[in-house]
């Protein structure tokens, strides 16, 4: 039993010991006049902005113990621009940050998330909170909000964001599902996906989209130009890992599923991508 425990104690250290955190890129955010612009902070931490209103996507500001960035922080917390709402997809610690939400609540007026978030967002601080379920909306300035279905291992919620004629699909951290046929046809030929293609694996079981179903889905959902986001993150190993080379691999199973790679937007921490009709 010695053994075994000390053994399970030296696994863990390692897998501490591999979290070696860059440092943060104290760039500014450059405000737009395009019709829709989007700006990656880190992993699947997004920043949308639609005309001037803008929505944080899943803040991710400071890594755990376990599992903790690998990328540079794009974007800082004194960074962030004034920001119209916070769109939360679901619970876990690198798409739900409290370390960075209970300051946001008393500078952002509003958050939107699953049911499941609410008791933690009040708790938090946050007075203005909407709830949606799948196929619910909402509307924050201009932008149309509407909750999609996802598929985790925790309840979650997909979203799409409609403004001027623009529509954005934002997958959060699914897994492939039969119903994100519903979503195509509810939402055909978005101008943007935004596609997790980490593939991280937990004991074995995939949580989310790898590079492949990454692929499928974007042959499915058939937007102009897709953007993969959640590879950002390390740590954890040997329970928990991630696909290898994601980017790489998605591009080359994007083009077996008949995409052309000029379709895909990679963005570096901090970097944006601009589209106007």
């Amino acid at each position: 039993m010695r053994v075994c425990a000390r053994a399970a104690l030296a696994v863990l250290v390692l897998a501490l010991g591999c979290i070696t955190l860059p440092p943060a890129r104290r760039s500014p955010y450059h405000p737009s006049d395009a019709d829709l612009g989007v700006t990656r902070i880190v992993h699947a931490s997004v920043l949308i902005e639609m005309r001037g209103t803008r929505v944080l996507v899943d803040p991710w500001f400071h890594s755990g113990f376990i599992v903790g960035q690998r990328e540079p922080l794009g974007l800082t917390p004194d960074a962030l621009p004034a920001l119209a709402a916070i769109l939360l997809t679901h619970g876990h610690s690198d798409h739900f940050d409290e370390e960075a939400l209970a300051p946001l609540a008393a500078r952002v007026p509003l958050v939107i998330a699953p049911a499941d978030l609410r008791p933690r967002l009040e708790r938090l601080g946050f007075k203005d909170i909407v709830v949606l379920g799948w196929w619910d909306h909402t509307e924050v300035g201009d932008v149309t909000v509407t909750a999609v279905p996802a598929r985790h291992a925790t309840p979650e919620n997909g979203y799409v964001l409609e403004a001027h004629g623009i529509r954005a699909y934002l997958a959060g951290d699914t897994r492939w599902f039969p119903q994100l046929v519903d979503v195509a046809t509810r939402f055909p030929r978005p101008d943007v996906a935004l596609l997790p293609v980490g593939g991280t694996r937990l004991l074995g079981f995939l949580r989310e989209m790898n590079p492949s179903e990454a692929a499928r889905a974007a042959a499915l959902l058939e937007p102009r130009r897709i953007i993969p986001i959640h590879y950002g993150e390390q740590g954890g190993f040997p329970f928990r890992w991630h696909a290898r080379h994601p980017l790489a691999s998605f591009i080359d199973d994007c083009q077996k599923q008949g995409i052309d790679q000029d379709r895909i937007v990679i963005l570096e921490p901090g970097e944006s991508w601009h589209f106007s009709r």
